[in-house]
Protein backbone atom coordinates (compact mmCIF):
# COMPACT_ATOMS: atom_id res chain seq x y z
CA UNK A 1 0.00 0.00 0.00
CA UNK A 2 1.22 3.57 -1.09
CA UNK A 3 0.01 6.96 0.70
CA UNK A 4 0.06 10.41 -0.46
CA UNK A 5 -1.05 13.69 0.87
CA UNK A 6 -0.48 17.30 -0.06
CA UNK A 7 0.62 18.08 3.40
CA UNK A 8 4.64 17.44 4.41
CA UNK A 9 3.52 17.21 7.91
CA UNK A 10 0.86 14.34 6.49
CA UNK A 11 3.15 12.36 5.04
CA UNK A 12 5.48 12.47 7.91
CA UNK A 13 2.86 10.97 10.47
CA UNK A 14 1.84 8.34 8.45
CA UNK A 15 5.73 7.50 7.50
CA UNK A 16 6.65 7.30 10.93
CA UNK A 17 3.26 5.29 11.56
CA UNK A 18 4.87 2.74 9.33
CA UNK A 19 2.82 3.60 5.74
CA UNK A 20 4.61 3.59 2.33
CA UNK A 21 4.39 7.23 1.85
CA UNK A 22 5.28 8.71 -1.73
CA UNK A 23 6.15 12.28 -2.61
CA UNK A 24 3.97 12.90 -5.42
CA UNK A 25 0.06 12.01 -6.78
CA UNK A 26 1.40 9.85 -9.94
CA UNK A 27 3.61 7.78 -7.65
CA UNK A 28 0.65 5.67 -6.27
CA UNK A 29 0.22 3.79 -9.87
CA UNK A 30 0.25 1.59 -10.70
CA UNK A 31 -2.24 -0.24 -7.97
CA UNK A 32 -5.21 -2.65 -7.90
CA UNK A 33 -6.86 0.16 -6.63
CA UNK A 34 -6.31 3.81 -5.69
CA UNK A 35 -8.68 5.49 -2.87
CA UNK A 36 -9.24 9.09 -3.37
CA UNK A 37 -10.00 10.59 0.17
CA UNK A 38 -9.66 14.91 -0.38
CA UNK A 39 -11.49 17.36 0.91
CA UNK A 40 -14.46 17.46 -1.72
CA UNK A 41 -13.59 20.22 -3.76
CA UNK A 42 -10.55 18.13 -5.03
CA UNK A 43 -12.26 15.05 -5.62
CA UNK A 44 -12.78 15.87 -9.44
CA UNK A 45 -9.39 17.45 -9.71
CA UNK A 46 -7.88 14.52 -8.09
CA UNK A 47 -9.25 12.07 -10.37
CA UNK A 48 -8.55 13.94 -13.23
CA UNK A 49 -4.87 14.31 -12.75
CA UNK A 50 -5.00 10.03 -12.29
CA UNK A 51 -7.36 9.19 -15.01
CA UNK A 52 -4.51 9.70 -18.32
CA UNK A 53 -2.25 6.88 -15.81
CA UNK A 54 -5.02 4.69 -14.36
CA UNK A 55 -4.93 1.72 -16.62
CA UNK A 56 -6.52 -1.06 -15.13
CA UNK A 57 -6.34 0.40 -11.70
CA UNK A 58 -10.11 1.25 -10.22
CA UNK A 59 -10.38 4.42 -8.51
CA UNK A 60 -12.57 5.03 -6.02
CA UNK A 61 -13.26 8.51 -4.59
CA UNK A 62 -15.14 8.97 -0.75
CA UNK A 63 -16.45 12.53 -0.60
CA UNK A 64 -19.62 13.38 0.83
CA UNK A 65 -21.65 14.31 -2.30
CA UNK A 66 -21.86 12.82 -5.79
CA UNK A 67 -22.83 14.74 -8.49
CA UNK A 68 -19.66 16.39 -9.68
CA UNK A 69 -18.01 12.86 -9.68
CA UNK A 70 -20.55 11.63 -11.73
CA UNK A 71 -20.61 14.36 -14.39
CA UNK A 72 -16.64 13.81 -14.63
CA UNK A 73 -17.62 10.22 -14.93
CA UNK A 74 -19.32 11.01 -17.78
CA UNK A 75 -16.70 12.57 -19.86
CA UNK A 76 -13.68 10.40 -18.43
CA UNK A 77 -11.90 8.11 -20.82
CA UNK A 78 -13.75 4.90 -21.52
CA UNK A 79 -11.07 2.31 -20.57
CA UNK A 80 -11.31 4.29 -17.02
CA UNK A 81 -12.80 2.98 -13.88
CA UNK A 82 -14.55 5.33 -11.35
CA UNK A 83 -16.41 4.36 -8.21
CA UNK A 84 -18.35 6.57 -5.84
CA UNK A 85 -17.99 5.12 -2.25
CA UNK A 86 -19.69 7.29 0.93
CA UNK A 87 -18.44 5.60 4.32
CA UNK A 88 -21.37 6.98 6.60
CA UNK A 89 -18.59 7.41 9.44
CA UNK A 90 -16.37 10.00 10.84
CA UNK A 91 -15.98 13.13 13.18
CA UNK A 92 -15.38 17.22 12.87
CA UNK A 93 -11.74 16.50 13.84
CA UNK A 94 -9.28 16.15 10.51
CA UNK A 95 -6.02 14.67 9.55
CA UNK A 96 -3.57 11.80 10.02
CA UNK A 97 -3.75 12.16 13.98
CA UNK A 98 -7.69 11.35 13.94
CA UNK A 99 -7.71 8.17 12.31
CA UNK A 100 -8.87 5.35 14.09
CA UNK A 101 -8.47 1.99 13.30
CA UNK A 102 -12.40 0.92 14.38
CA UNK A 103 -14.21 4.23 12.69
CA UNK A 104 -15.72 2.60 9.74
CA UNK A 105 -16.67 -1.25 11.92
CA UNK A 106 -20.16 -1.57 11.51
CA UNK A 107 -21.32 1.60 9.63
CA UNK A 108 -23.02 1.87 6.07
CA UNK A 109 -20.81 1.99 3.50
CA UNK A 110 -22.90 3.46 0.01
CA UNK A 111 -21.20 2.46 -3.33
CA UNK A 112 -22.48 4.67 -6.19
CA UNK A 113 -21.72 3.49 -9.91
CA UNK A 114 -20.51 5.65 -12.24
CA UNK A 115 -20.94 5.79 -16.23
CA UNK A 116 -16.87 4.19 -15.61
CA UNK A 117 -18.27 1.89 -13.24
CA UNK A 118 -18.06 -1.80 -14.55
CA UNK A 119 -19.27 -5.10 -12.48
CA UNK A 120 -15.88 -5.89 -11.56
CA UNK A 121 -15.10 -2.55 -10.51
CA UNK A 122 -18.50 -2.66 -8.00
CA UNK A 123 -16.84 -5.95 -6.72
CA UNK A 124 -13.01 -4.21 -5.60
CA UNK A 125 -15.20 -1.61 -4.40
CA UNK A 126 -17.54 -4.13 -2.07
CA UNK A 127 -14.45 -5.51 -0.78
CA UNK A 128 -12.64 -2.06 -0.18
CA UNK A 129 -15.83 -1.52 1.79
CA UNK A 130 -16.25 -5.17 3.67
CA UNK A 131 -12.70 -5.39 3.98
CA UNK A 132 -12.91 -2.16 6.45
CA UNK A 133 -15.97 -3.23 8.47
CA UNK A 134 -18.37 -1.79 6.53
CA UNK A 135 -22.35 -2.97 5.20
CA UNK A 136 -22.83 -2.42 1.91
CA UNK A 137 -25.28 -0.34 0.02
CA UNK A 138 -25.91 0.64 -3.37
CA UNK A 139 -27.51 3.60 -4.70
CA UNK A 140 -27.39 6.16 -7.11
CA UNK A 141 -25.85 9.43 -7.14
CA UNK A 142 -28.99 11.63 -7.63
CA UNK A 143 -30.55 8.94 -4.67
CA UNK A 144 -27.62 9.85 -2.73
CA UNK A 145 -26.94 13.30 -3.07
CA UNK A 146 -30.55 14.11 -2.14
CA UNK A 147 -30.51 11.85 0.79
CA UNK A 148 -26.92 13.84 2.34
CA UNK A 149 -28.90 16.72 2.20
CA UNK A 150 -31.21 15.91 4.74
CA UNK A 151 -28.96 13.40 6.97
CA UNK A 152 -25.84 15.53 6.48
CA UNK A 153 -26.39 19.07 5.45
CA UNK A 154 -29.77 19.25 7.29
CA UNK A 155 -27.94 18.74 10.95
CA UNK A 156 -24.81 20.93 10.19
CA UNK A 157 -27.78 23.69 9.21
CA UNK A 158 -29.10 23.14 12.41
CA UNK A 159 -26.10 22.60 14.61
CA UNK A 160 -24.86 25.86 13.45
CA UNK A 161 -27.98 27.67 14.03
CA UNK A 162 -28.33 26.03 17.53
CA UNK A 163 -24.93 26.94 18.12
CA UNK A 164 -25.65 30.63 17.33
CA UNK A 165 -28.96 31.14 19.05
CA UNK A 166 -26.84 29.36 21.97
CA UNK A 167 -25.91 32.87 22.58
CA UNK A 168 -28.90 33.87 24.69
CA UNK A 169 -28.32 31.52 27.09
CA UNK A 170 -25.89 33.88 28.84
CA UNK A 171 -23.46 33.40 31.10
CA UNK A 172 -24.98 29.50 31.29
CA UNK A 173 -23.95 28.86 28.12
CA UNK A 174 -20.62 27.68 29.11
CA UNK A 175 -22.28 25.67 31.65
CA UNK A 176 -24.45 23.56 28.72
CA UNK A 177 -24.97 19.72 29.16
CA UNK A 178 -25.16 16.96 26.45
CA UNK A 179 -28.10 17.81 24.84
CA UNK A 180 -26.74 20.83 23.84
CA UNK A 181 -23.23 19.80 23.31
CA UNK A 182 -24.40 16.82 21.69
CA UNK A 183 -26.57 18.80 19.11
CA UNK A 184 -24.15 21.64 18.26
CA UNK A 185 -20.92 18.92 17.59
CA UNK A 186 -21.38 19.48 14.02
CA UNK A 187 -20.86 23.45 14.11
CA UNK A 188 -17.34 22.48 14.74
CA UNK A 189 -16.79 20.92 11.09
CA UNK A 190 -13.83 22.45 9.30
CA UNK A 191 -15.20 25.57 7.72
CA UNK A 192 -14.55 24.33 4.46
CA UNK A 193 -16.48 20.91 4.40
CA UNK A 194 -19.35 22.33 5.85
CA UNK A 195 -19.38 25.37 2.94
CA UNK A 196 -19.22 23.02 0.69
CA UNK A 197 -21.62 20.10 2.18
CA UNK A 198 -24.61 23.35 2.15
CA UNK A 199 -23.23 25.21 -1.38
CA UNK A 200 -22.46 22.37 -3.74
CA UNK A 201 -25.98 20.42 -3.22
CA UNK A 202 -27.60 23.53 -2.90
CA UNK A 203 -30.91 22.41 -4.91
CA UNK A 204 -31.25 19.57 -2.40
CA UNK A 205 -30.07 21.74 0.67
CA UNK A 206 -32.50 24.09 -0.12
CA UNK A 207 -35.56 21.78 -0.33
CA UNK A 208 -34.33 19.79 2.91
CA UNK A 209 -33.83 23.22 4.50
CA UNK A 210 -37.99 24.23 3.45
CA UNK A 211 -39.13 20.92 4.76
CA UNK A 212 -37.10 21.67 7.98
CA UNK A 213 -38.99 25.01 8.60
CA UNK A 214 -41.88 23.68 8.08
CA UNK A 215 -41.52 20.99 11.17
CA UNK A 216 -40.06 23.49 13.19
CA UNK A 217 -42.99 25.88 12.15
CA UNK A 218 -45.56 23.20 13.22
CA UNK A 219 -43.76 22.98 16.39
CA UNK A 220 -43.78 25.74 17.34
CA UNK A 221 -47.47 26.64 16.90
CA UNK A 222 -48.30 23.70 19.17
CA UNK A 223 -45.89 25.07 21.55
CA UNK A 224 -47.87 28.49 21.02
CA UNK A 225 -51.71 27.35 21.37
CA UNK A 226 -50.64 24.92 24.13
CA UNK A 227 -52.33 22.08 22.00
CA UNK A 228 -50.49 19.02 24.30
CA UNK A 229 -52.05 16.70 22.03
CA UNK A 230 -50.72 18.18 19.03
CA UNK A 231 -47.39 18.68 20.67
CA UNK A 232 -47.37 14.80 21.59
CA UNK A 233 -47.93 13.72 17.97
CA UNK A 234 -45.19 15.14 16.96
CA UNK A 235 -42.85 14.21 19.30
CA UNK A 236 -43.71 10.77 19.18
CA UNK A 237 -43.51 10.92 15.70
CA UNK A 238 -39.73 11.75 15.90
CA UNK A 239 -39.15 9.12 18.72
CA UNK A 240 -40.75 6.50 16.16
CA UNK A 241 -38.44 7.84 13.11
CA UNK A 242 -35.10 8.29 15.72
CA UNK A 243 -36.14 4.55 17.09
CA UNK A 244 -35.41 2.85 13.93
CA UNK A 245 -32.03 3.90 14.09
CA UNK A 246 -31.40 2.14 17.30
CA UNK A 247 -33.16 -0.80 15.61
Amino acid sequence: MRAFDISDAARDAARAAGIDTVERLEELLPADVAIVATPLASVVTTLAALVERAGSTVLIEVGSLKAAVAVFAETAPRAVRIVGMHPMAGATTAGFAAARVDLFRGRPFLIVPTARSDASAMAVAGTVARDAGGVVTVCSAEVHDRAMAVLLSAPLAVASALAVTGVQAGPLLSHAGPGFRDTTRLAGTPLDLAEQLLSANAGHVVAALAALRAALQELEGAVADRDRDALRRLLARAAEVRATLDS
